[in-house]
């Protein structure tokens, strides 16, 4: 398989339209204001709030910086920010151990009555699933509601291969089972629909009479379960649909609806199954240019799709896919009990790479023949918890006092690097218009030992960071940390680095797309990671 705003309360790191994001009417290296004000960034007469700073200059009020270049939805900002997010493969492959990706099942052609037989649940425990999710800090679940083989887990209008029919005597529809689960936990609720269908091949439907039965599919479960705050389409053979169609049979229910596929238009593939992001990784992706659809995945997919493009027209971050088991020869991202499992400090691993690197963590956990998430699982997802928990549950940032060489309009109240401190999503620090490079500065309330420093840029208004380099002050001087110069922020980026003891931090931004707007700045200890 190719593969709300609610953050997790220990996780303190914490549009319809081809790109899904919107596009300003500004290129990549406009930096200027072009009026109006965002979200926490109130408007005073000029010259009338705070303290300068410190070169005696006048305080002036030049209004919030201008969007740059494209930017994203809303729902694509709330998507973003939940940052942890787990995937349930759940159907027939569950009890068969065979996935659609297999030519056959255990060597039986695939038909419909060998689905219908092999789905065979006692019981279908929703609410362990979704309880699990929402105990570790997980904001969003996403169900396969059918896979490749073509089993289908809702009474699917366009469809007899599913629960309703199946031979068992449990025809839970699985879809409303997850999905009133996530509105008792206030977690977010996603459906993952293939496209890729062996029933359909074995009867033969042309590629029109399929796209007209997969978007009823598509309109029942966009319609019937609720908000869906994100969409997935798997590239897997996924066939040469009208995609604009598609994704407009999804906005038309939900239009905040983050889709995924290949090139969105919400999300995208990172290029890879092992849940890790490049180490430069622009939000923005050349979709049209580049000829992406969940049908079509041109050239070295896994350079560009990890690293996204800078400056280009579609808002489009990257989502990290990998199983918590390993992918099963046979059973693929079903359950398998003797298949091997991720470790709580690998689980650790892929979030620096991940969320750490401006992505979000797609975790699979596939449910168990008995309906549950099984104990080992939910050993391995509780003690990745402990560990976030342990790591990130004390900013060791916090008390400094923040000073920076470039100040917006000197009016640190309203533009100060300070607010990059203060715990509030929406406000930040920002430059001139035409100051691309600025440094700043953090003198810590006491020596601190960290190894872990994040950054954050305020995405609403685009992304813009293209290098900068961290220094600690060490006997009096200040020392490269952190393996010198990186590349992006975006809406957050994680340095690890060795061990050090300091009381004061430097973060230089020496590129940015326009002026650097940030809204987040942190340390960390990881002792328990051992990473």
């Amino acid at each position: 398989m190719i593969k709300r705003l609610a953050v997790a309360a220990f996780c303190i790191l914490a549009a319809v339209s081809c790109g899904q994001g919107t596009t300003q009417d500004n290129t990549e290296e406009v930096a200027g204001n072009q009026g109006g004000e965002e979200p926490g960034q109130g408007g005073e007469d000029p010259g009338q709030g705070g303290e300068g700073s410190g070169t005696g200059t006048e305080v002036t009020d030049p209004g919030a910086p201008a969007p740059c270049g494209t930017c994203p939805s809303a729902g694509q900002v709330a998507w973003q920010r939940q940052e942890l997010l787990m995937f349930y493969h759940y159907g027939q492959a569950t009890f068969s151990g065979w996935d659609g990706e297999n030519s056959s099942c255990n060597g039986k052609a695939w038909s419909e009555s060998l689905l219908l037989k092999n789905y065979a649940p006692e019981k279908i425990d929703a609410d362990q699933w979704v309880r699990t999710a929402r105990d570790n800090g997980f904001g969003e679940v996403i169900l396969t509601a059918k896979h490749h083989d073509g089993f289908c887990l809702w009474d699917n209008p366009a469809s007899t291969t599913d629960v309703a029919n199946s031979a068992c005597s449990n025809h839970t529809d699985v879809v409303k089972a997850v999905s009133d689960a996530c509105a008792r936990y206030g977690v977010n609720f996603g459906v993952y629909l293939s496209p890729w269908d062996r029933m359909i091949e074995a009867a033969g439907y042309s590629t029109a009479e399929y796209e007209e039965m997969y978007k009823t599919a598509l309109r029942s479960l966009m319609t019937g379960y609720g908000t869906v705050t994100e969409m997935w389409f798997d590239g897997n053979h996924a066939g040469s649909f009208n995609w604009s169609a598609v994704n407009k049979v999804v906005f038309d229910a939900n239009p905040e609806c983050v889709i995924f596929s290949n090139g969105g238009p919400g999300c995208r593939w990172v290029g890879n199954e092992e849940g890790v992001a490049g180490e430069t990784n622009w939000s923005t992706l050349d979709i049209s240019g580049r000829g992406l659809s969940p049908s079509n995945l041109p050239g070295d997919y896994g350079s560009y799709l990890g690293s996204g493009d800078k400056g280009a027209g579609s808002w489009c971050p990257a989502e990290c896919d990998f199983s918590i088991q390993q992918i099963g020869d046979h059973n693929g991202w079903f359950y398998g009990k003797n298949d091997s499992r991720k470790s709580a400090d690998e689980l650790m691993d892929l979030y620096y790479k991940s969320v750490g690197r401006n992505s979000v963590f797609l975790m699979n956990v596939p449910p168990s023949p008995d309906g549950v998430i099984a104990s080992e699982e939910v050993a391995v997802i509780e003690e990745f918890h402990s560990m976030m928990e342990s790591v990130f549950g004390t900013n060791l940032a916090e008390g400094a006092t923040a000073t920076a060489s470039k100040v917006r309009g000197n009016n640190s109240d309203k533009y100060g690097p300070q607010l990059m401190l203060d715990g509030n999503y929406d406000t930040y620090f920002a430059t001139d218009d035409g100051d691309r490079t600025v440094e700043i500065e953090f003198a810590l309330d006491g020596s601190k030992t960290f190894n872990r420093l994040m950054l954050q840029e305020y995405i609403p208004l685009g992304q813009r960071v293209s290098s900068f380099s961290v220094q600690v002050k060490k006997n009096g001087s200040w020392s490269s940390w952190g393996s010198g110069t990186k590349s992006t922020i975006g809406h957050k980026r994680i340095i690890l680095g060795s061990s050090v003891t300091t009381d004061a931090v430097k973060v230089k931004i020496t590129g940015s797309l326009a002026c650097p707007v940030l809204n987040g700045f942190g340390l960390y200890n990881d002792t328990v990671s051992g990473l």
